[in-house]
Order: structure tokens, then sequence, then C-alpha cells
């Protein structure tokens, strides 16, 4: 008899566990703004808020917001931005801002409303299942990154929501989705990748329909759209493209990353051994990426998880769903992205960008729901996206944490400092990041700098390079703004707290080696990402050893 009960049992609880399972992955049925939606999206928006009430911003956040309060938008989009490897959306935003005298913290609360207004989308109109629903707007990217942070990455899920959102009637949407992917193309260069990715997915979609039905889509329809498409992408092009004098331009360009990715690849090998004694959390995270990196160059892993066979296995999933699809060309936005990465950049900022464009692309090809041989798609999918999200929720609460016990950047309590010594004293300003000091004063105070407070990568008139002619000026202050990468050579991770202290860059070790200024003190945050301490945002405050010995 008690075998009985056992057989009869064991049933049961498989039926369970199928409904069970089955919820979790069951398909929307309706697009509604539900009380789940609700009460994600509340506590979405109170998570941000409460971010953005304790973030310190740092340089690349006060860069974009100098170059809008203090150059006109002829200088901007005519010569500015070809110093900056971006286009322009976000600094006309910022532009726009300035003229109605918007300062910059509140700026901060202005950008949070842009992510919250993605989220919204994210909530109304997406097809992932309802445990998709209530635990992406809390991944890393989305909920801190691309939120708490104000730069122009904070518009991309925006703005790649409204374009599957708007892919759902290709040919009736055709001129809104010629104006979204021109407006993604123009906010960042990872934007104009996942344009380009969306743009070509789009014509494939309209070619195959076009043969089925040759009334689909008019020809003149069709060039509007493809000229409001090229003069997006022209435009774009011509306002971002980088010219000779920049000073910037060893970080774009492709010889220097590859000789750059090979040192540090063979750094990393040289310290696999210090690594793993790592016991600073800080830390941790940065140099499991390192360790990451060699096994598999971190093309796979970059932007979804600390684990790349997570990572390979999600988007070797993907690719075999949407080659079932014949959908394969869906990957170009992931791949340009890729190749971006690998051959110009890919900081830590950047590479949540990959993650939003798989989002769109999984929302754009999402299985529907009155399709039953879709099940198992949809429920694999949904799963290994899933474990993705929870990871990233994780990062996300550690990020949370960090703001909450730390500073993302020592810029506003240097600002501080030398707002309380500024009567009657001169001072003079080196590095790129002494723009985030100058984020909090009306106008330029470093009297060796010109007369807009935005950093001018222009080399005839590079700063750092003219160390002599400021220090002939005999400034009583001296601040020095630089950032802190990892060690990753011959150090373990144990003794980045003590590089952070005492690292010091060119151009302080110049003024160091003249024996008149000696460092007396040091404002200092860590940024944090989504795998670990990504760098150290520090400003050193010099000053006249005379003056100290009187």
């Amino acid at each position: 008899m008690g075998s009985d009960v056992i057989a009869h049992e064991r049933p049961e609880r498989t039926r369970v566990s199928a409904t069970v399972f089955g919820k979790i992955v069951a398909p929307r049925q309706t697009l509604r703004f539900g009380a789940l939606e609700a009460i994600v999206f509340t506590i979405y928006v109170a998570l941000v808020a409460w971010t953005v009430a304790h973030h310190i911003p740092w340089a690349d956040e006060a860069q974009a917001w100098l170059m809008a309060r203090d150059a006109s938008l002829r200088e901007i989009f005519g010569t500015d931005l070809h110093y900056e490897g971006s286009p322009g959306l976000w600094h006309f935003f910022l532009w726009i801002l300035c003229r109605f005298h918007i300062s910059f913290a509140t700026m901060h609360w202005i950008s949070a409303v842009i992510p919250i207004a993605g989220i919204w989308l994210f909530l109304r109109f997406s097809p992932f299942p309802s445990i998709l629903r209530v635990t992406l707007p809390f991944s890393f990217y989305l909920l801190y990154q691309y939120a708490a942070i104000a730069r122009s990455y904070v518009a991309a899920p925006l703005l790649v929501f409204a374009a599957a959102i708007l892919f759902a009637r290709p040919a009736r949407n055709l001129l809104s989705l010629a104006v979204v992917l021109g407006l993604l193309a123009n906010l960042c260069p990872q934007g104009f990748c996942i344009s380009l990715g969306f743009a070509v997915m789009l014509a494939v979609r309209l070619f195959r329909r076009r043969r089925q039905d040759g009334r689909f889509a008019g020809a003149a329809r069709l060039a509007i759209a493809g000229s409001v498409f090229g003069a997006f992408w022209v435009f774009a092009i011509l306002t971002a493209s980088p010219t000779r004098d920049n000073r910037f331009m060893p970080d774009w360009d492709p010889v220097y990353m590859q000789q750059h990715r090979a040192e540090r690849q063979e750094a990393v090998s040289a310290s696999r051994a210090l690594a793993s004694q790592a016991d600073t959390s800080h830390f941790r995270g940065y140099n499991r990426l390192k360790r990451t990196e060699l096994q598999f160059t971190n093309a796979i892993t970059i932007g979804l998880s600390n684990s790349w066979l997570v990572s390979l296995l999600f988007v070797c999933v993907l690719a075999a769903f949407l080659w079932s699809r014949r959908n394969l060309l869906d990957l170009l936005p992931y791949l340009l992205l890729q190749v971006l990465f690998y051959y110009v950049a890919g900081h830590a900022w950047h590479l949540g960008t990959l993650f939003v464009a798989i989002l769109g692309i999984l929302w754009v090809g999402w299985p529907a729901k009155d399709d039953s041989n879709n099940t198992a798609w949809r429920a694999i999918l949904s799963l290994l996206l899933l474990a993705i999200v929870v990871e990233q929720c994780f990062w996300s609460a550690r990020a949370l944490r960090a703001e909450a016990k730390g500073k993302y950047s020592g810029d506003r309590d240097a600002a501080q400092f030398l707002a309380g010594h500024l009567a009657g004293e001169s001072v003079a300003g080196f590095g790129y990041h002494s723009v985030g000091v100058l984020a909090y004063f009306p106008s330029n105070i470093f009297a060796n700098q010109p007369r807009e407070a935005f950093w001018h990568w222009k080399s005839e008139d590079y700063v750092d390079d003219r160390v002599e002619q400021a220090l002939a000026m005999h400034p009583n202050y001296i601040d020095v703004g630089f950032a802190v990468k990892p060690h990753i050579g011959r150090a373990s991770a144990a003794e980045d707290p003590r590089r952070i202290a005492t690292y010091r860059p060119d151009p302080e070790e110049e003024i160091l080696a003249t024996g008149h200024y000696r460092e007396t003190h040091r404002f200092c945050g860590i940024a944090f990402s989504g795998h670990g301490y990504d760098e150290g945002e520090c400003q050193a405050i010099l000053e006249p050893v005379a003056m100290q010995q009187q």
C-alpha cells in the first residue's frame, strides 16, 4: 500500500512542478500596465531616486555638462565634439537644460527621468514573462549604471525599447523607426552600432514581407525613411569623427588598443597567482574579470555575467534560436558592439550597451504566445536570461551599498575644499579628471586653463604639456585630477587600496620634482562597476612648500 501511495504522489508532484515552471515562463497574455507593473515601477523609481541622492558625480558626467554650459551649439557641433569621440545628442539635451539655468545637481534628477521612462515602456509593452518583468528593471545597467550616473547612456534603454515596440508593425512605423534609430545613432558610438544593426534587422523584415506582398511598403515611404536614416547617420559621423590633433586619439587607435590588450593579458598572466590571494572585497571582482579575460578574451562575458560559461551558453542559445527563425542577422547589433569594444574602446561603463542591445534583439524576436512550438525556446531563453539578471541584481545591490557607505569620486570634497580657500588665492588645475571639480563652480577657477571649464583635448591647447608655464604663475593651490586603475602587473588586489593612496600621475610627479610643492590633501572615491572595482577617482591638492614652512 505504501508503494502505491508513493507512486500516486510522484505524478502529483511532477504536475505541480510543471505548473509552477509553466507559470514562471508563461508568455505575457496582454500588454497592459497592471498592479504587478505598478509595484515594480514604484520600487524602481524609489531606488533610482535614492541612488541619485547619494551619488557623487565624476569627471565624465561633468565634462559633457560643462561643454553644454560654456560653449555654443555651433562650437559644440562644429568643433568640440571632434575631440570627444561621441555624437552630440546628449550634449544638445544638456545645452537646453543649461539655457534654463539648471544646476549640475538638478541635471542628475532630470537625467534620471529618462531611464525611468524607459522602464515604464519596458513594463507596459515588453513581451517577456512576469518573472523577467519583475527582475530585469533591477539589473545592474538598468538600475544603476544607466540610471544614477548621468551620461548619454541613460537614454540607450529608452530608445532601444522604443524601437523594439515599433518593430511590431515595421511598415506602418517606418518613419518613426527611422527617427528613433537616428536619435540612437547620435547618442554615443555604441548607440550608432546598435542603430546600424537594428536598421539591417528592419531591412531584412521589410524585404521578406515586400516579397510576399508588394503593397506592404510603398517605394515612396521607403525612400523617405531611408533618407531620414541616412541624414541622422551622416550627421553623427560628421560631428563625431575625430581630428588628427586630438590628444584623445591614442585611446581610439586600433594599433594602440591591440598593443594595450596584449600588455594587459601578459600582466594578468604574470599576476594570476597573486590575484587569487585577494582578500579585499572591493577588488576581487576586478581581478576575477581579468582572469576570465584570459580564459575567453572577455568577448563573450563582457556586459553580461562574470561567468564566461553562462554568457557563452546564453549567446549560443540565442544564436541557435535566431537561426531556427531564419533571423541570424538579428545578432548584428551584438556583433558590431563586440567589434567596437575590441578594436576601439570597451570600458566598464560601455559594456551595458551590449546587455541593452540583447534585450532589444530578444524583444523583437520573442516567441509568440499563440505558437505551441515556441514553448521550449521561450522556457530556455527565459531561464538563461533570468540567471544573468539575477547575477546583475546582486551587482546592483553591491553598487547601492557602495553608494551608501562610500564615495564614487572625490570631486565634490575637493571642490568644497577649494571653495573654502579661494579668497584672494590663485589655483591651477591639471589632468582631465580636474573637470569633476569645476562642475561645482560657476566658471573655470583654474588660472592655467582656457576660459571654458571643460577639458580641451586639442594638442596645442593641452594643459598637461604646460606645467612649467603654470608654475611660473606661482599658484597658491594646484589640483591634479586623475583615475587609478587596479594594478594588474606585479601587485595583488589587496595592494590596491595602497595604490589609490600613493599613485601619482605624470603632472603631479613633474610638479613634485621641482621641490616647490608638496601634496597636502587627497580626495578619492571608488568607481564601482558590475565586475567590482573599476578605478579610483581622485583629486590631489598641492600647496607651496614655502607657504607651509611659514
